[in-house]
C-alpha cells in the first residue's frame, strides 16, 4: 500500500512540475525575437514585394535591394536562380507547364505555369 501511494505521489509531482518547466522554456525565444525586431522603440518594416506571373514572365515590384529570385519545382529541386536589381522588373523564364515555388528573400509564392 505504501509503495502504491509513493508511486502515485511521484506521478502527481511529475505532472505538476513538467508544464511549469515547458512554459519557462517557451517564453525565452519570444523575448529574443521581439528584441531583434525592435530598435529603439521602432519596428522596422519593409514594403511588401509583389510577384506576378503571366505565362512565362515574372513581374517583381517594390524590391528595395539586390536579391536572388529562386524557383523550385514541387519536388523541391531548384530549377532557376537569378540576381534581381532593386526596383520593378520583368524577367522571362523558360519553364514547362506545372506548379512552382518562387522565393525572393522572405517572400514565397506558389504559382502555376500554364
Amino acid at each position: 500500500m505504501k509503495r502504491f501511494l509513493f508511486i502515485l505521489l511521484l506521478l502527481l509531482l511529475c505532472c505538476v512540475r513538467l508544464p511549469a518547466q515547458a512554459e519557462e522554456n517557451d517564453s525565452v525565444p519570444i523575448r529574443a525575437e521581439v528584441a531583434d525586431t525592435m530598435k529603439q522603440g521602432e519596428v522596422k518594416q519593409e514594403p511588401e514585394i509583389i510577384v506576378k506571373v503571366v505565362e512565362n514572365r515574372i513581374y517583381v515590384e517594390n524590391l528595395q535591394r539586390v536579391m536572388i529570385l529562386e524557383i523550385y519545382n514541387i519536388m523541391g529541386v531548384k530549377v532557376y536562380s537569378r540576381r534581381i536589381p532593386p526596383g520593378n522588373g520583368e524577367y522571362p523564364v523558360n519553364l514547362s507547364r506545372g506548379y512552382y515555388i518562387l522565393k525572393i528573400g522572405r517572400t514565397t509564392k506558389k504559382v502555376a505555369i500554364r
